[in-house]
């Protein structure tokens, strides 16, 4: 619905899944005695108005830019549709932790690697009609993946829509898990075959090889796959005549050396 209100839609809408909800709660830092309690009682009058369960209930961040007129337009149109669907409005304490733990998240990984857990995230664009499908079999193929190789303990996936579109939306997907770095297979490896099944299922269930972080060498094995053999004959055509010796270094996506799976 959101994505129907063209120029009037916010100027940035974040739409965290309830994993990653739980984890952006299980982050927050110390509270003196007023602030939690104040977080305990919003918390429960929001379960209680709002018929939410703390398992499966979703967040949406939201900001707004505009004159004081277009904003409260875009307010009126955002508590209508939460309304509509059953939601409730958090507030913009709630909304700047979510976005803290944005900014946060990309230094998750470092930290967590000193307990040996292995985390990344990759992201994609799927049209509106391909959503839901995608990123529910997304988090099935992880977990599938994870359980077949007999790996220690559960792993942690999540997903997040971080940009909308009229088409479509970006969405990213976080994936962690325990591993022994002294143990027999590279972590890397096995931490990358999951990867690329997670990134087969998204392609072949209509989400883009990536949305904006690029082909790069990870990804190229799948570059024939999204574009015909003219582009590419075109395009190392113009390589091959601007760049013969490849100055430019380069070795990524289409012009990939080695393809990794």
């Amino acid at each position: 619905d959101l994505s129907n209100q063209r120029t009037l839609k916010p100027a940035s809408c974040r739409l965290l899944d309830n994993e990653q909800f739980r984890l952006g709660q299980a982050m927050t830092g110390e509270q003196s005695s007023l602030e939690s309690f104040r977080s305990y009682v919003s918390k429960k009058m929001g379960f209680y108005l709002g018929n939410l369960s703390g398992k499966t209930v979703a967040c949406a961040t939201i900001t707004f830019e505009g004159s004081t007129a277009e904003v409260q337009l875009q307010k009126k149109i955002i508590c209508e549709l939460s309304a509509a669907h059953g939601g409730i409005l958090a507030g913009s304490r709630v909304s700047k932790s979510g976005y803290d733990l944005t900014f946060a998240i990309a230094y998750l990984r470092d930290f967590a690697m000193n307990y040996n857990i292995l985390g990344e995230s990759f992201e994609t664009f799927v049209p509106w009609s391909k959503l839901r499908d995608v990123i529910e079999i997304t988090k099935k193929t992880i977990l599938s993946e994870h359980k077949s190789r007999a790996l220690p303990g559960l792993p942690f996936v999540c997903s997040r829509i971080t940009q909308i579109y009229d088409e479509g939306a970006c969405v990213y997907f976080y994936f962690c898990m325990a591993v022994n770095f002294n143990g027999a297979l590279d972590p890397r490896d096995v931490f990358g075959e999951i990867e690329a099944s997670a990134r087969r299922e998204i392609l072949d269930n209509g989400g883009s090889l990536s949305h904006h972080h690029g082909i790069g060498k990870l990804r190229s094995s799948f570059v024939s796959e999204i574009y015909s053999d003219g582009y590419l004959e075109s395009i190392n055509a113009v390589k091959s005549a601007l760049d013969p010796v490849n100055v430019f270094g380069a070795r990524n996506g289409v012009f990939a050396e080695s393809k990794p799976c």
